[in-house]
C-alpha cells in the first residue's frame, strides 16, 4: 500500500473514532463531574489534532491544496454543534443557519447536473473520447518550458486552473459514466492498444457488485419506508443510480483502460481515476519481469506483478478519485496483458510524431 494510501485511510479511521468517543463521553450538560475537563479534551481533539492529522496525512504527505482544511474545521464545527452541551453548543448555531445556502447550492447543482447529463448523453451520440479529456485539455497541466531547455528538476507539474479541473473533472465524470456504460454511445471511441489486467474487468465481478447494489437499495427502502415513503424511494433510487457508474467501470476496465488518442497516452484505472500524459512527456517504457524491485509508493495499476514501468521527463498529475484527490507521479507501474504490444505502440507512436515535426520545420 502507497505512503499516501495509508495516510489517508489511518486519518479515516482517527476521524471515526474521535467523532464516536466525542459523542459517548462528551456530557449533556456542563453541571455534570469533570464536564469542563472532557470538554477541554474534546475541544482539542476537534480543533487542534483532527486539523493537524489532516494537514499532515492529507496536505503534506498527500499533496492536496491548504485550502482543505476548512472540510475538517466545518465537519469538526457541526460535529460541536451536535454534540457539545447545549449551553456550548449555542455557539455553533451558525452551522444551522448554513443549511440553508447549502440546500440552495444543492439544488444548483442538481439542476447543473441534470442539464450536463442531458447534455453529455445528447453529445456522447457522436463523440470520439472520454468527456474528461476536454476537462483535463482546456485546465489540465501546462509544463514550463524552461524544465524542458534547462537541467532544474521541476518537481510539481503546474496547473492551469486546479479549481475548475478538480470541478470541472467530477462534472464530467457524470456523462462520462453514460458514454461508457451505453456500448453505442463510445462506439466511435480510440482502441485500446493493451489492456490492465483488473477485477474490474472480469463480467462475474460486475454481477456480484450489482448484486450487492440492488440488496442495498432494497434494505434501504425496507428501513426508511415507515418513517417516509418518498425519503425510502430517493434514497434507494439514489442507490440503484450507481449501477451506472459500476457499468462504466467495468466496460472501460475490459475495453478501453489503455490507448491513445491525439498525441496522449489514456490510462484509466476505471472510472475512478485517469492519467492523460502526452506522449513527449514519456521519456521510456520498461518492460519488467518477476525479480524487478517496485517502489511500493510509486502509482500502479492492475492486479498482479507489474510488467511495465512508464517513466516521465516531468511530473504528471493522476487524477484520483473521480478528480478530488490529485497526485502527481514521475513513473508508473501497470500490469498489461500484453506489455509488448503496448511499448511497440508507444515507439510507434513517438516515431510518427518525430517524422511528422521533421516534415513541419
Amino acid at each position: 500500500m502507497r505512503r499516501s494510501v495509508k495516510y489517508r485511510l489511518l486519518f479515516l479511521l482517527s476521524v471515526v473514532v474521535a467523532y464516536s468517543l466525542g459523542f459517548t463521553y462528551l456530557p449533556a450538560s456542563l453541571d455534570e463531574p469533570s464536564a469542563l475537563i472532557r470538554l477541554s479534551v474534546f475541544s482539542v481533539i476537534y480543533f487542534l489534532v483532527l486539523p493537524l492529522g489532516y494537514w499532515f496525512a492529507i496536505i503534506k504527505v498527500g499533496g492536496q491544496k491548504l485550502w482543505k482544511l476548512l472540510i475538517i474545521f466545518s465537519l469538526s464545527s457541526l460535529m460541536a454543534r451536535l454534540g457539545f452541551p447545549a449551553e456550548i453548543a449555542s455557539y455553533f448555531e451558525f452551522i444551522a443557519w448554513l443549511r440553508f445556502p447549502i440546500i440552495a447550492v444543492l439544488l444548483a447543482i442538481e439542476l447543473y447536473l441534470i442539464v450536463s447529463i442531458a447534455r453529455g448523453l445528447w453529445q456522447a451520440r457522436s463523440a470520439k473520447g472520454d468527456p474528461r479529456l476536454t476537462v483535463i485539455s482546456q485546465y489540465g497541466t501546462n509544463q514550463p518550458q524552461a524544465s524542458l531547455t534547462t537541467n532544474k528538476p521541476v518537481d510539481k507539474p503546474q496547473v492551469q486552473d486546479d479549481k475548475k479541473l478538480t470541478l470541472g473533472y467530477m462534472l464530467a465524470t457524470e456523462p462520462a459514466s453514460w458514454y461508457y456504460a451505453i456500448a453505442y454511445f463510445s462506439r466511435h471511441h480510440a482502441r485500446a492498444i493493451a489492456h490492465i489486467t483488473s477485477l474490474s474487468s472480469s463480467r462475474w465481478h460486475l454481477l456480484s457488485l450489482i448484486t450487492g447494489l440492488v440488496a442495498a437499495a432494497t434494505c434501504c427502502y425496507l428501513a426508511l419506508v415507515d418513517w417516509s415513503e418518498l425519503a425510502a424511494l430517493f434514497s434507494a433510487g439514489f442507490i440503484a443510480y450507481s449501477v451506472v457508474v459500476l457499468c462504466a467501470n467495468h466496460r472501460i476496465a475490459r475495453h478501453y483502460s489503455c490507448y491513445l488518442i491525439d498525441d496522449k497516452l489514456v490510462l484509466n484505472n476505471g472510472i475512478w481515476g485517469m492519467l492523460v500524459v502526452e506522449l513527449n512527456r514519456i521519456a521510456g517504457v520498461e518492460l519488467l519481469d518477476g525479480s524487478a524491485q517496485r517502489d511500493k509508493q510509486d502509482l500502479s495499476f492492475g492486479r498482479g506483478k507489474s510488467n511495465t514501468r512508464i517513466m516521465f521527463t516531468s511530473p504528471q498529475v493522476y487524477m484520483g478519485a473521480m478528480g478530488q484527490l490529485t497526485e502527481s507521479v514521475s513513473q508508473i507501474d501497470i500490469v498489461l496483458d500484453n506489455p509488448q504490444q503496448f511499448k511497440s505502440a508507444i515507439e510507434a507512436a513517438n516515431l510518427n510524431g518525430d517524422l511528422q515535426l521533421q516534415q513541419a520545420s
